[in-house]
């Protein structure tokens, strides 16, 4: 809860583009803001999660925290920065992978030692999350050209990917999670048990609503206020806008740690991605298309390689069932290494 106290940037940030002030400014207040705005939706999230049952639950909750990345990858979208929400989505999946889990093994091993995970789930997962990656692939090496061929393409990708999303729905509802890596069967803990539904769900209404308000101030301040500190759009993108987006999973994944539940981190950041790529990515796709904008799958090499690096070194560490500390700092010195390569990538 002492995280509250950063929502005084809300105002701020309206204040500040009101009276016109520099865009940097602007960009830095709206990006505070979104930080408290986002861990409110993850704790209404949970709230709503633990009220309906560890299955339906377990879905609504890794559902809805991508929820920071749909409403700002769409804001960003509707004022043309199509590249900016490829390097989002890409900044988000990454993050999920290496960042989020990465410092739950630390925080995790620290706290309790070596985790054990499902080796039947994480064998599910592994697969799902290789499956979402050609998704990212096909479309990056069959270019064909032109841009309506490309937009066509990922249109059609974009649709079996929701039908894979649908089917991992229907089997999480009818199998008790027992045949996808997206959720799992282990209750959320009610922590608030005297909040009930109908205000944890306009609780996550209202922050979804500043959310998307401070979405588009940091749209809108994101390209002079990349030119101002020498950062590239796809670096703004994939670490800022992506980092910020992801800062739910980061939340829950230490929450769930310190608990040692480590089937809950799993859903929370292997779960999270395949979300992203099976849930997320297409919509802004078809979103894009009502919108007018040209926003496709084929994202830069660079991106493609970054996901596939993430899904790969991420399934080399903990296809064994086991995980410790210093698993946990590999994978966030290979975000590093990621970062900085972003960080001399030219737009």
């Amino acid at each position: 809860m002492n995280r509250l106290w950063l929502l005084v940037a809300v105002p701020l940030a309206i204040g500040l583009e009101w009276y016109g002030v520099h865009p940097t400014i602007v960009f830095c207040a709206s990006l505070v803001a979104i930080l408290p705005l986002v861990g409110i939706m993850g704790t209404a999230t949970e709230q709503l999660a633990s009220k309906l049952g560890p299955t339906i639950g377990g879905l609504l909750n890794s559902t809805l925290n991508n929820l920071p990345e749909l409403i700002i990858g769409g804001v960003a979208l509707q004022h043309g920065l199509t590249g900016v929400v490829k390097a989002s989505l890409t900044g988000a999946i990454i993050a999920n992978l290496l960042v989020s889990l990465g410092l739950a093994l630390i925080v995790g091993g620290l706290r309790h030692g070596e985790q054990q995970f499902d080796s039947r789930r994480l064998r599910v997962s592994a697969s799902m999350l290789m499956i979402c990656a050609f998704g990212f692939i096909v479309p990056a090496v069959f270019n064909l050209g032109t841009p309506d061929g490309t937009r066509d393409l990922s249109l059609e990708m974009s649709v079996v990917l929701l039908a894979l999303y649908g089917i991992n729905v229907a089997v999480t509802l009818f199998s008790r999670g027992g045949g996808t890596g997206l959720t799992v069967d282990e209750a959320f803990g009610d922590e608030h048990p005297d909040s009930p539904l109908w205000g944890s769900l306009a609780t996550l209404v209202v922050a979804a609503a500043f959310l998307g308000l401070m979405s588009e101030l940091l749209s809108e301040a994101l390209e002079p206020t990349a030119r101002q500190l020498g950062l590239s759009n796809t670096f703004s993108g994939l670490v800022l806008l992506g980092g910020i987006g992801s800062i739910g999973e980061v939340l829950a994944s230490c929450h769930f740690a310190r608990q040692g539940r480590p089937s809950l981190v799993l859903s929370a950041t292997v779960g999270s991605s395949i979300q992203l790529m099976l849930l997320v990515a297409p919509l802004l796709v078809f979103a894009g298309r009502l919108l007018g904008q040209p926003m496709d799958l084929a994202f830069t090499s660079f991106e493609v390689v970054a996901i596939v690096l993430a899904t790969m070194i991420t399934r080399e560490l903990i296809q064994d069932g086991k995980a410790n500390w210093f698993e946990g700092v590999l994978l966030l010195a290979v975000y590093l290494i990621l970062g900085i390569g972003f960080f001399h990538l030219p737009d």
